[in-house]
């Protein structure tokens, strides 16, 4: 949004709400004429004055942001982080239908990524999170292939560490 959008936007809203004020005010007290710097103007030529003054400003500030859209911020291109060669030998080894695109493989590529954003920024509540449902992912996936429950921990467990280490 461009900085004037606001601003025009804030003196139309004003000057909408004092025509309607005046407009109670006066009208209650029956008061035709109003005073202003030294001039007098008729009540309801004020008033639609600076009603009409009022929205014809809103609009107008409607009217810019369709315009002149602001600008996108530029977009920073997701940092994919390479699985290593070990890690993808373990996973094929262990699941049948690994590929780049598989759900697992998008779930390791999103873990390492959070992992070492949260290792960078040293928060350890993200990093347990982090790593208490990638395991999860395992397990799941490893007992859908029904692997014995002894063995499911032990993948899991040598898959994690793996994980965990830093790549590169």
């Amino acid at each position: 949004m461009h900085s004037i959008v606001p601003i025009i936007m804030a003196v139309g809203a004003i000057s909408f709400f004092v025509g309607i004020y005046f407009l109670i005010k006066l009208g209650f007290k029956q008061i035709k004429i109003v005073k202003m710097r030294g001039k007098e103007y008729p009540l309801m030529r004020f008033v639609m004055t600076t009603v009409s003054s009022g929205i014809v400003l809103i609009m107008l500030s409607v009217y810019m942001q369709i315009l002149f859209p602001p600008e996108p911020e530029p977009e920073m291109a997701p940092t994919q982080i390479a699985v290593s060669s070990n890690l993808k030998y373990e996973l094929e080894a262990l699941f049948s239908n690994v590929d780049d695109e598989s759900a697992l493989m998008i779930a390791v590529n999103r873990f390492q990524s959070e992992y070492q954003d949260a290792l960078q920024e040293g928060n350890r509540n993200t990093i347990e999170l982090l790593i208490l449902e990638m395991a999860f992912r395992l397990r799941t996936e490893l007992q859908n292939q029904n692997y014995p429950a002894h063995q499911v921990e032990q993948e899991v467990a040598r898959i994690m560490r793996i994980l965990r280490q830093d790549p590169g």
